[in-house]
């Protein structure tokens, strides 16, 4: 599923799941994103202009291929909310 976040800051965020995530560590490599989203973890991307887009289900792997062949510079963060579901939210440098 891929899902609008209105009203969501870069710091903290309100998933499309109600939980609240908040970034956990440095930026991760690509084989630490790749497991993460193998074991289910929903994908945000963080799109130029300020767009929030998050992606579950069948949706994540292929916004994580969108970012790892684009042309633009992207990096990948770790989150993780108070109940420990994690979060991978890649952010587009355009």
């Amino acid at each position: 599923m891929r899902r609008d976040l209105a009203d969501a800051r870069m710091g903290r965020l309100v998933g499309a799941d109600g939980r609240t995530y908040s970034p956990r560590g440095a930026t991760l490599q690509r084989p630490q994103v790749e497991a993460l989203v193998e074991s289910g973890s929903p994908v945000v991307t963080y799109l130029p202009g300020g767009r929030l887009l998050w992606c579950d289900e069948d949706d994540a792997w292929p916004a994580w291929a969108d970012a790892r062949t684009a042309p633009e510079a992207v990096t990948a963060s770790r989150w993780e909310s108070p109940d420990g579901a994690l979060l991978v939210v890649l952010v587009w440098h355009g």
